[in-house]
């Protein structure tokens, strides 16, 4: 098996770190964290090219990672290139929210690589904030709320009008979202079963009609630039300001922060500990309100154990990768996921060991 190859360290601030390669079995396993920070400063580039597919909404940043791969994996070094394959269509890799069709990938490892987030999106002409009391959620959805000029829903958004105009639940939702959401309602000891919402596996977006309420994807959400529902689930104190949980960057952040992963072989997963304080984002001083309706995207390795799956799995996964996810419809993962994601993924290739400056 030949050794996957290396560029020069892409952070100056590393240059006194020398990196060599240890295959024996006597090492003790590096801890996931550790070999992250180290497989962060270089590239692992395997010679051929990978066909992946994507979700529709993903098509940005997958153009952009393929771009960036051209620039990485260069002469000397064995050139590896990424390929976007037609969804539903047989690949190497696949990225999906749900498990894979055997029909078109049959996966040899499976890992988290992104979050998703399941929202609550609304049309209204003249209003692009909803803001909404776990209870009045549930009004709605159960069908106990009919009217978008409910008094409930006034008093949740002080100084709003809303219209004199039928609410409309649409009665399909994509599976991932509405598991998501019901759980996080249980969380707020609300119930959502009245909804006789069914839930179907990847539903075609369509777009909502006046005075429609949907659970759909929040990436479905951003790429169609819908509005969505913030939850009201916490009331400061002192102030009596209203804290919202909201389906953005920040608030699926900070639910990721609570998420516990676990490996299993070839695969990981992971759970939401609510009890767990979510962490305030670099730069910031306080978390926001987590919102906890969640869930992975998952990057899946299909037919034949290569090195070259392997090393194309670590590009996509790599700090500079996930940032260009947080610019686009979904979030990066928390690190400490990301870390475990990143262990399988190296799986077979050359371990990375840190060194003592010469």
């Amino acid at each position: 098996m030949a050794k996957s190859k290396f560029t020069r360290g892409i952070i100056a601030t590393i240059s006194a770190m020398v990196l060599s390669f240890n295959l024996t079995a006597c090492d003790p396993p590096m801890p996931p964290d550790v070999a992250a920070q180290i497989l962060e400063q270089s590239y692992t580039c395997e010679l051929g090219d990978i066909t992946v597919s994507y979700p529709d909404e993903m098509q940005d940043p997958a153009a952009q990672w393929a771009d960036s791969l051209q620039y990485a994996c260069v002469d000397p070094l064995p050139a590896m290139s990424l390929t976007t394959a037609e969804a539903g269509s047989p690949s190497d890799m696949l990225v999906s929210s749900y498990p894979a069709d055997a029909a078109v990938c049959k996966p040899n490892f499976a890992v988290p690589f992104a979050l998703d987030a399941a929202a609550v999106a609304f049309q209204l002409a003249d209003s692009s904030s909803l803001n909404l009391k776990p209870e009045t959620l549930a009004a709605i959805l159960n069908g106990e709320i009919t009217n978008w000029n409910d008094a409930q829903i006034a008093e949740d958004n002080a100084g709003t009008v809303f219209p004199d105009l039928a609410i409309t639940i649409r009665k399909t939702a994509d599976q991932n979202s509405l598991s998501a959401l019901q759980s996080w309602m249980t969380s707020l000891k609300q119930d959502i079963s009245g909804a006789g919402i069914k839930a179907q596996e990847g539903v075609a977006f369509n777009p909502l009609a006046e005075g429609e309420v949907a659970i759909m994807p929040n990436s479905q959400v951003l790429n169609a630039g819908l509005y969505a529902v913030s939850l009201i689930t916490a009331t400061d104190s002192e102030t009596g300001e209203q804290k919202l949980a909201t389906a953005d960057n920040l608030g699926i952040s900070s639910a990721g922060s609570q998420l516990v992963p676990k490996k299993n072989g070839a695969s990981v997963t992971f759970s939401l500990d609510s009890k767990i304080k979510p962490t305030a984002q670099e730069g910031l001083n306080e978390a926001a309100q987590p919102y906890q309706a969640i869930f992975p995207v998952y990057l899946y390795a299909c037919g034949e154990d290569t090195l070259l799956k392997h090393a194309s799995a670590l590009f996509l996964l790599r700090l500079d990768s996930q940032g260009v996810l947080a610019a686009s419809n979904f979030n990066p993962l928390p690190e400490r996921v990301r870390f475990e994601s990143l262990d399988v993924a190296r799986t077979g290739l050359a371990t990375p060991t840190e060194l003592p400056a010469e």
